[in-house]
């Protein structure tokens, strides 16, 4: 049974996309400890990561190398490197048309995506922003129960916090978010992405 990711895992996958987008950097000392932390939560709750193998390795290979990089440049060539081969394996063992093939959505659109969402939204709304533009190239898997328990928690913070959530260029983002989160959760299986509305980016719908 399929359940939310566990909550260190879930921040240090979207600190990663993070850096690999150079919205933030992660010094050696951070991922040093970051790694450790991951690896001690795993061997203290096992069940809690039996369905994020992938994504537990990508962010302690991520890390490992962030930890024995000094160069910020580096750092992010290492890590955008170290994410082409955790996809590549990901699309092996799916059987998916791998990056570049005809149809597929090439890394620097991706980015481009990425980089359209403003900064200063509420920070658990820029996660579920930049999360669902992974999904939707395919490159993350949301369940919908996942999408459920994102979509309740967002609402939560929108009804604590209406005027972060509710006004300005974060309103439209919320709704966008809320909407296909509730698609997500209501799809006929897992992961799926082709639902529809899923097509355009946050970008372009708000463009």
């Amino acid at each position: 049974m399929s359940h939310l990711m566990p909550e260190p895992l879930a921040t240090w996958t979207w600190r990663l996309e993070r850096v690999r987008n150079g919205r933030t950097v992660l010094t050696r000392a951070q991922a040093t400890t970051a790694r450790a932390d991951l690896m001690n939560d795993r061997a203290a709750h096992p069940a809690d990561y039996a369905d994020y193998d992938e994504e537990y390795t990508t962010a302690l290979d991520e890390l490992d190398v962030l930890s024995r990089q000094a160069n910020r440049h580096d750092d992010l060539l290492s890590v955008m490197a170290a994410d082409r081969r955790a996809a590549e394996r990901e699309a092996a063992a799916a059987g998916t048309a791998r990056a570049g093939a005809p149809g597929a959505r090439s890394r620097t659109s991706l980015a481009t995506e990425h980089d359209r969402v403003p900064a200063g939204l509420p920070e658990p709304l820029d996660q579920w922003v930049h999360r669902l533009i992974r999904y939707r190239a395919g490159v993350k898997i949301i369940t919908p129960i996942e999408a459920a328990r994102a979509e309740i928690r967002l609402r939560n913070e929108a009804d604590l916090q209406p005027a972060a959530y509710r006004t300005g260029v974060a309103a439209a983002y919320y709704a966008r978010v809320i909407r296909e989160l509730g698609e997500i959760a209501t799809a006929e299986r897992p992961g799926r992405r082709d639902a529809p509305g899923l097509a355009r980016g946050l970008g372009a719908a708000l463009v």
